[in-house]
């Protein structure tokens, strides 16, 4: 009898641990920064993985935003101040485009009449193998 009410009480909590981890995965949203408190704006996949380090990661990339009040607004990149898109009286978009980089991006969200920026995000890359500092030299014998 004791035996099965321990079992119970392990498979019960096992169950809870699992429902709890589960929660606070779906609670974690993408890397986003907003200056203002009504506008989001996240990247999707915020991280992307190259097989070695140094080499370039590619992947299909969803910038999506979106403001409590419609306006004027445009997408830049951060590094080299690349603009990207610009909407005309919206509030909500999204931007699918091919990310291809070495290292982190920021993207900034900016208010084209205020010319201020509104919010940022990133897209982390990382890597599966880093690199080997010593060089392999092959031989015979």
């Amino acid at each position: 009898m004791y035996f099965k009410l321990g079992k119970g009480i392990a498979w019960l909590l096992t169950l809870l641990s699992l429902s709890i981890t589960g929660k606070v995965l779906a609670q974690q949203k993408t890397p986003m920064v907003s200056l203002t408190t009504d506008i989001i704006f996240t990247a999707k996949p915020a991280n992307c993985v190259a097989l070695h380090q140094g080499r370039k990661c590619y992947a299909t990339v969803s910038l999506s935003w979106q403001t409590s009040q419609a306006g004027n607004y445009c997408l830049y990149q951060k590094e080299g101040n690349k603009m990207m898109k610009c909407w005309q009286n919206s509030r909500e978009s999204q931007f699918k485009f091919e990310f291809e980089s070495s290292g982190k991006l920021e993207y900034q969200l900016i208010a084209i009449k205020q010319n201020k920026v509104l919010a940022e995000t990133f897209i982390d890359v990382s890597w599966v193998h880093k690199a080997s500092p010593r060089k392999r030299r092959w031989r015979l014998f």
